[in-house]
């Protein structure tokens, strides 16, 4: 397995008794996490089966499953899996939701033989962990029944914090498209332009986008354009903030990115 994946899986095994409580101290991923779920929900069609990517300890594939949802939990962390199969005894044993834990490269291989899916979640920056992810797009668009759904959560590019950094520029000059290696220790994630991803994925289109801060503003763009808000009451935003959530500015504000893309056929 490459090193870099190893690095990877045994960080996030070693975080796993403690994942919950990192990841759900913060306002602002709260909101996010709200936010994005709603998303899926908004696009998917209840009963669906839907594949849960980097699911971690299963506090989205619980969610999706009090739903309505099928759904195929996979990660890398055997430890991540653990404490999901834990918390999810009862979905487990009446099929709502089935684990999946492998080396990545296994995943992209075996998933063929899967039970089939029509939407895919990846949340909190999973993606960011994959340097070169158009062969997970083609992999999945051949596998998602149509009409088929891919959400994903990345980390804003051009957010303000990522920019002002020197090694943003530095990379900037070496790799113009990106990635740009945003942390590497104790193992790698990588930068993703929007732009970039939507080339990767060429066989989806962009049917929807939300940008995830202290405020978070969800563009749809078809079947009919349409704006959509969610607020967390501790984030106390002020008028001015506010106000530049309805600018393009809001493109640098917010920590992530939400894309929802479909395919057709």
């Amino acid at each position: 397995m490459d090193s870099d994946y190893a690095r990877s899986v045994a960080s996030h095994d070693s975080l796993a008794s403690e994942y919950d409580q990192l990841i759900t101290r913060n306002a602002q991923d709260l909101l996010a996490r709200r936010a994005f779920r709603e998303l899926v929900t908004r696009h998917v069609s209840p009963g669906s089966t839907l594949l849960d990517f980097g699911c971690g300890t299963g506090l989205d594939a619980l969610y999706y499953a009090q739903q309505g949802y099928r759904v195929l939990a996979y990660d890398n962390s055997p430890g991540m899996i653990a404490r999901l199969k834990q918390g999810a005894t009862a979905e487990i044993a009446d099929g709502t939701i089935t684990t999946f834990s492998m080396e990545y490269p296994a995943f992209l291989k075996e998933i063929a033989g899967w039970p089939r899916f029509s939407a895919v979640a990846a949340n909190f920056a999973v993606m960011n962990l994959i340097r070169a992810p158009q062969t997970l797009f083609e992999t999945l668009a051949a596998e998602l029944q149509p009409p088929g759904w891919l959400i994903l959560c990345i980390l804003n590019a051009i957010h303000w914090s990522k920019i002002k950094e020197r090694g943003w520029w530095r990379d900037a000059l070496k790799s113009p498209a990106g990635p740009r290696q945003y942390i590497s220790q104790p193992y790698s994630t990588y930068l993703h332009f929007e732009s970039r991803l939507l080339r990767y994925a060429r066989d989806f289109r962009l049917v929807a986008r939300a940008h995830a801060g202290n405020l978070v503003r969800g563009d749809v763009l078809a079947p009919q354009r349409q704006r959509l808000w969610w607020e967390e009451e501790g984030l106390h935003v002020g008028p001015l903030s506010r106000l530049m959530w309805t600018t393009p500015a809001c493109k640098m504000l917010g920590q992530f990115v939400f894309l929802v893309l479909r395919r057709d056929a």
